[in-house]
């Protein structure tokens, strides 16, 4: 059997990027698990070895840091293997205004301007028919206004509507990837989970405590809420996004 190229996961040790990091060492996939905590990740990648993962490795990413970002793709060149693909799985959803030093609004740098980055970093690396697949979400239909700009100021931030502006412009630039060059080299997609339980969905509001008894019940779990990603990942071609069920063009 042909040994398979390693892939690379971000936010490998959130609930969802746990199920896609095991789903993909089933596979036989070796893993580069991009996220924050090696503390955290350690359990992630035993339970990978278990599963059947040949190899697992941490990589040190942290998308709020340009530093950081370059620094992981800089190590992935340096271990000298072409990859089979890149899954975007981290994201954040900033409760309050925060910005960098670059005066760039947390939400939009972690989901937009830093998973762009890492990803243009990474592409000469993937090789040939490889894929590379960003989450995007529901509330990427939120409706804001001049919701496509790229840059958030105070006055117009807000929890859920920044999240939203970061997965659309994030969606745009992947139809624009998959329709270049490299999306007839690659398989470029997007994945969407639907309402998955997951930390993401707590809003840090007094209504929390109720939706966790009514409303989280009632949505996927992070096991099935992996299934667009391993779906995207499969996928024959570029330019659609990639539901549960059912799939859109881009």
């Amino acid at each position: 059997m042909t040994s398979l190229l390693p892939a690379v996961i971000t936010g490998a040790t959130g609930a969802i990027g746990t199920q896609i990091s095991l789903r993909l060492a089933r596979r036989g996939y070796p893993l580069w698990l991009a996220c924050r905590s090696e503390q955290k990740a350690q359990s992630v990648i035993h339970s990978c070895l278990e599963a059947g993962a040949p190899e697992v490795r941490f990589l040190p990413l942290d998308l709020a840091d340009e530093a950081s970002v370059r620094a992981a793709a800089e190590t992935l060149r340096n271990a000298g293997s072409q990859l089979s693909g890149l899954i975007n799985n981290a994201g954040i959803m900033q409760r309050y205004w925060q910005t960098d030093a670059k005066g760039r609004e947390l939400t939009m740098l972690v989901n937009y301007w830093h998973t762009r980055l890492f990803t243009e970093l990474l592409l000469s690396l993937i090789a040939d028919g490889g894929a590379v697949v960003s989450t995007t979400s529901l509330t990427r239909f939120w409706p804001c206004k001049d919701c496509e700009n790229l840059y958030v100021d105070e006055r117009h931030f807000s929890q859920l509507g920044t999240y939203g502006r970061s997965k659309k412009v994030l969606t745009c630039w992947m139809s624009q990837l998959a329709a270049s060059p490299e999306g007839q080299r690659l398989r470029i997609n997007c994945a969407d989970p639907g309402i998955v339980s997951t930390g993401m969905i707590t809003m840090h509001r007094w209504y929390d405590p109720l939706a966790d008894l009514l409303f989280r019940p009632l949505i996927r779990s992070p096991r099935l809420g992996s299934d667009p990603a391993l779906r995207a990942w499969s996928a024959p071609t570029s330019g659609s996004t990639y539901c549960r069920h059912l799939t859109h063009t881009l």
